[in-house]
């Protein structure tokens, strides 16, 4: 098993901590409860279901925290035997103590122990009548802490001292003297596998008189005996007569102690369904406040209505004497007094003259605006000790009016806080409780979403009217739009064949474009085929004049009689390799004259080097220097021929001008490189670049600065058409230092 299988599952129910709680507010009041459960990941509401589970790690910051907080290395001990206290088990305990003894108790404790820890099993099993074995098998060795171990030795000390002492409210605080002896031969903490408890206590006073009677029984009849053989029967009758007489009596007061404890018991367990009783009771009237607050005020759409219900409700279902309902009026800005019961005329008017405004640091803190600010419940049994918290006014009208204890809650629905309900005591002496404030914060909140219902009817109510008044007057203006509409029917009509016809004649327009288009672009590859002619020629010379001399060297090598076999065969070698070369020359012209039919992916390195070997002989005869650099083997999809003449119309246009400004050194540099997934070919010149009252005209169809008998105009603009429609890409012109750079940017396939 894996030793943090179990760490982050829930193990340990919220009732143990609750322990702890109830035990810091018993003895260590000035432990913060707020900053402790915060700093153990843990919420306050989750403390009070008892139907939460926590996790190992945050039982360990929680007791972590404490023990820094109160500084008592003890504290999990004194939780443990607190847990047994009344405060903790309530009616619980009362049953417990109905029980015949102790083990009793063990016995069933062991087996609810799954209620309350999923980290450990308990075993339980007597020894004697005061003694008992306890055997803790952890789940999962090594996860519990050894402050758990003494929490349980605490709360196996506190079991048996209920049963010692038989009172209803045991102090824990200080150590309490005789306590019962509890041994640990086996402990997961010393190394071994479970922990074992004997817990051991002093036997009952029954249990002594029925021991000393049957000794006694035996005693008695031996001395009897003897005194029989001794005598001869002379006293043996009064002897026997008196050692029955005490024999009797020492068993009726075995009886009577015996028959005590039970009583007790019995007792303890009629208070017990006596407080059961009781509660049910009071469960039955908060069941029944909150169904009939909940079934009766969902029908309520006026306010007022609904607070004077809510107020009847209380008075029947609640066992306060008295309560209030206190709403925000926002436009004075403070508490108004709306609904109550049980108050008489004069301790209504003592409520209504507080002037409750929100602005109390004018007149001191109050706690009806403390509740309502701070979103917070307030209980209170002791005025007098709690005057700072209450405030001047509150106080005074309270003891005024006969308060002894004093509840209040704040309504609240979404967040928003829009009143404070309040419950007093006067003639009841019970003291308010926590359960008390849970009740009442639940008929807060069922308040609040009342209050919110009814706003929303009446906005409803109100919107409904408004909403049929604008009906009225659309329907109006609907008749008259129809009219309107009827009109623009038979004009949107007109227009709709009007429109049909001219998107006819942009779908002819269109189509045109596009011949016009195809047409530019053969019109641009005639363009070209008049300087392939010329690079055919300079292509063609120098292979030529070559095979020319293998011709004229022939005779003169058979007149030397040098003409042999060996000679001839390498003749003809050099002549088919220049023929061949020549070949190819021939299939690169014609394959850069083949249309395209499709797209395809090409290296476009390669592209370029066999675009710049069909000029390379012209260029050389015009003394112009290409250079090409190559970084990376980008490739992209497209028509490459298509591509090819894109690249050579940009390198005809730096050979026009070279040849129009006379430029002595001329040099074209063709880089092509990968840029961030793009495919980038620059062709830079030092032609002296491009006047920039023109360069953003330079790729318009039919515009060259050569005129009319020297260029066309379509070069550049079909070398755009091609990289930026057919690919597409983007291609740029710019003026960089002694010339001009021209960049095409393909996105990589």
């Amino acid at each position: 098993m894996e030793p943090s299988r179990l760490r982050d599952k829930p193990l340990y129910n919220s009732r143990i901590i609750n322990s702890f709680i109830l035990l810091i507010k018993h003895k260590y009041s000035h432990v913060d409860i707020n900053e402790l459960l915060d700093y153990a990941g843990m919420k306050d509401y989750e403390v009070a279901d008892q139907a939460h589970w926590f996790r190992q790690e945050q039982v360990d910051r929680f007791y972590e925290r404490l023990l820094q907080m109160t500084g008592n290395p003890r504290i999990a001990r004194e939780a443990g035997r607190y847990a047994a206290s009344p405060d903790v088990l309530g009616a619980m305990r009362q049953y417990i103590l109905g029980l015949v003894d102790a083990s009793s108790t063990f016995d069933i404790i062991s087996k609810a122990t799954a209620n309350f820890t999923k980290s450990t099993t308990y075993r339980s099993r007597p020894l004697a009548s005061n003694m008992v074995e306890i055997t803790v098998t952890p789940v999962e060795p090594g996860l519990e802490k050894q402050y758990q171990c003494e929490n349980r030795i605490g709360f196996f000390e506190a079991i048996v001292l209920m049963f010692n002492h038989k009172i209803t409210d045991l102090q824990y605080f200080p150590e309490i003297r005789r306590l019962p002896t509890i041994q640990q031969p086996e402990c997961v903490f010393r190394g071994d596998p479970v922990c074992r408890y004997i817990v051991t206590w002093e036997k009952s006073a029954f249990t002594y008189l029925k021991k000393a009677r049957n000794r006694m029984i035996l005693v008695l009849a031996a001395g009897n005996l003897a005194l029989l053989a001794a005598t001869q029967g002379a006293h043996a009758a009064t002897a026997l007569l008196t050692s029955l007489c005490l024999v009797l009596l020492v068993s009726l007061a075995a009886e009577m102690s015996e028959k005590r404890a039970v009583k007790e018991g019995l007792s303890s367990t009629n208070q017990s369904i006596e407080n059961l009783l009781e509660q049910i009771d009071l469960n039955y009237n908060n069941a029944m406040l909150t169904h009939e607050i909940g079934q009766r005020l969902g029908n309520f759409t006026r306010l007022e209505e609904m607070l004077m219900d809510v107020a009847d409700i209380m008075q029947r279902r609640l066992e306060y004497d008295r309560g209030a309902i206190f709403l925000l009026n926002e436009k004075e800005g403070r508490l108004q007094l709306r609904a109550s019961y049980g108050y008489g005329a004069g301790e209504l008017a003592c409520l209504n003259g507080l002037e409750l405004p929100l602005d109390h640091h004018a007149e001191g803190k109050d706690v009806y605006i403390a509740c309502l600010t701070e979103q917070r419940p307030f209980l209170i049994n002791d005025l007098e000790r709690e005057q700072e918290t209450l405030g001047q006014r509150t106080l005074a009208c309270a003891l005024k009016n006969g308060t002894r204890a004093f509840i209040c809650c704040p309504i609240v629905s979404d967040g928003v806080s829009l009143g404070v309900l309040a419950a007093e005591n006067v003639k009841t002496k019970r003291p308010l409780v926590e359960r008390d404030v849970s009740l009442l914060m639940g008929t807060a909140s069922i308040i609040g979403i009342s209050y919110r219902n009814c706003e929303l009817i009446g906005a409803l109510e109100q919107a409904k009217e408004e909403l049929e008044q604008r009906v009225a007057e659309r329907t109006a203006d609907l008749e008259q739009s129809r009219r309107k509409i009827e009109l623009q029917h038979d004009e949107l009509t007109r227009t709709l064949f009007e429109l049909e016809d001219e998107t006819a004649q942009r779908l002819r327009a269109l189509e045109e474009l596009g011949e016009k288009e195809r047409m530019l672009l053969q019109q641009s590859r005639l363009a070209a085929l008049g300087e392939m002619i010329s690079n055919i020629a300079h292509q063609w010379r120098q292979p030529l004049n070559e095979l020319g001399l293998i011709v004229q060297e022939l005779p003169i090598m058979f007149d030397r009689g040098e003409f042999t076999r060996a000679y001839l065969g390498e003749s003809v070698a050099r002549f088919m390799k220049v023929l061949s070369h020549t070949s190819r020359t021939i299939d690169d012209f014609r394959n850069f004259f083949k249309p395209d039919k499709e797209a395809v992916p090409f290296r476009v390195a390669e592209v370029v080097g066999k675009t710049l070997s069909l000029v390379q002989e012209s260029f050389r005869h015009l003394q112009i220097a290409v250079e090409l650099k190559t970084c990376g083997d980008p490739r992209i999809t497209g028509h490459p021929n298509e591509f090819s003449q894109a690249i050579l119309n940009i390198l005809f246009n730096a050979r026009d001008a070279f040849l129009d400004r006379k430029i002595d050194k001329r040099q074209i540099t063709v880089t092509v490189v990968e840029e961030q997934g793009r495919s980038v070919v620059t062709v830079r010149d030092n032609a002296g670049g491009i006047p920039e009252a023109i360069l953003d005209k330079i790729f318009d169809p039919y515009f060259t600065t050569r005129g009319p008998d020297r260029g066309t105009g379509i070069g550049l603009y079909m070398s755009k058409v091609i990289i930026e429609k057919n690919i597409p890409g983007r291609l740029s012109a710019r003026n960089v230092e002694e010339g001009a750079e021209f960049r095409i940017e393909v996105p990589g396939s």
